[in-house]
Parts: structure tokens; C-alpha cells; sequence
């Protein structure tokens, strides 16, 4: 039987050779990135979340109102819904809020006109007893009442509580607890930012 000789041993040259290997080497790492993305599917994806909304300022007024001189409230409101709004007509009707309330007589507008009452939702103004009262700068034919909360708030027993309105300063409206002592109360002929007080030495005297 012939002897068979082996194959001659081929060489292959350094430079195919390196290619070679780093064409095995890219596939081989394309291949475990592959199986890795597949692998974490299931893994939870961070989510960027939209951003949130700036809130608007709380008040419309010309110059930010002096929070700290009015009442607080003795049992902290979380507050998630900031205003509350109804169209009310020539034929009255009442709007009530949180413990704040509108109460518009017969006569006071002519057409239907929405009313709102707006409360802070910031941590220091969600603790004090103020509301912007809307519409806004709207003068009444007859005068409107408005209510805050009294029961639970810190001027609750107060010889003189009152009701004030911003205007650059805290003006005085004056106001008296309603029958069940829940509220303060006092009338107005127009709309703005108020709260209640007994400090009636920061306060200036309105006729209305």
C-alpha cells in the first residue's frame, strides 16, 4: 500500500491572520451583546418622568400678600384640588369650598358670571386661612357674602376676628361667626384675595 504523505503545512500571513482574529473577535462580541440585550428584557427601565407643571402664584395681585399676619388652621389641609368654580345668574346662588363659601344675593350681577374660590396649595400658605375670591376685581350691584373657615383655626374664641382684604396691605372688612360658629362671615361689593385675623393693629379700616 503507497505511503500517503500529509498535506503540506500552509502558511498564512500575519497581516490576513490579525484580520482574521479581529473579525472573529467583533462577531464574537457583537453575539454577547446580543444575548445580553435579550437576556434583560424583563429588567425594570428607569423612566424619566414628565415634568411637572409650574404651579401659578397663588394670588393675581400686583404685589404678593403678607401671609403671615393672618390665622392658621389648627388641623393641617392636604390640599390636591386648589379651586372650586359655578356660574351663577341674576337669581343668586351660593358656591362652597374646603369651609369657604360665596353667597350671592338676588340683583348682585346681571348675567350669569362664573365664580371660583382659589386656596393656596404651597406648605405655608395651605396653613393659613386665605382664598382668592373670583372673578377677580368684579364689582357687585349688591353686596356679596363670603365665608372662611373659623371653627378649628387659630383665632377661634377671638374677641375681635375679623375678615381682611389685600390691597398693598391687609385693609379691615370686619365679619361676625355664623350662627353655628363654624365660619366667619362679612359681605363685600368687590373681588380679591382675603383671609381672617384678630390682629387689627396690622390692618387698615375699609368702608366696604
Amino acid at each position: 500500500m503507497p505511503y500517503a504523505y500529509p498535506d503540506p503545512i500552509r502558511f498564512v500571513p500575519l497581516e490576513a491572520s490579525m484580520k482574521h482574529l479581529l473579525r472573529n473577535l467583533t462577531i464574537g462580541f457583537a453575539a454577547a451583546a446580543v444575548s445580553l440585550t435579550i437576556g434583560c428584557t424583563d429588567a425594570p427601565t428607569a423612566v424619566i418622568p414628565d415634568a411637572e407643571p409650574v404651579a401659578a402664584a397663588f394670588s393675581t395681585e400686583a404685589s404678593s400678600p403678607d401671609l403671615s399676619v393672618l390665622s392658621k388652621t389648627t388641623q393641617r389641609m392636604s390640599i390636591t384640588i386648589a379651586w372650586a368654580k359655578k356660574w351663577i345668574g341674576p337669581e343668586g346662588g351660593r358656591l362652597d369650598f374646603r369651609g369657604y363659601a360665596i353667597e350671592v344675593p338676588a340683583g348682585a350681577v346681571d348675567g350669569v358670571t362664573q365664580f371660583s374660590i382659589r386656596l393656596p396649595v404651597d406648605p405655608h400658605g395651605s396653613a393659613r386661612v386665605v382664598a382668592e375670591f373670583g372673578p377677580h376685581g368684579a364689582t357687585f350691584a349688591v353686596p356679596v357674602a363670603i365665608e372662611f373657615p373659623f371653627a378649628g383655626t387659630s383665632i377661634e374664641g377671638s374677641e375681635k376676628p375679623t375678615v381682611v382684604w389685600w390691597n398693598d396691605a391687609w385693609i379691615d372688612m370686619g365679619g361676625s361667626p355664623t350662627p353655628d360658629g363654624a365660619r366667619l362671615r362679612t359681605t363685600t361689593d368687590h373681588f380679591s384675595t382675603y383671609g381672617t385675623t384678630d390682629e387689627r393693629s396690622v390692618t387698615s379700616t375699609s368702608g366696604g
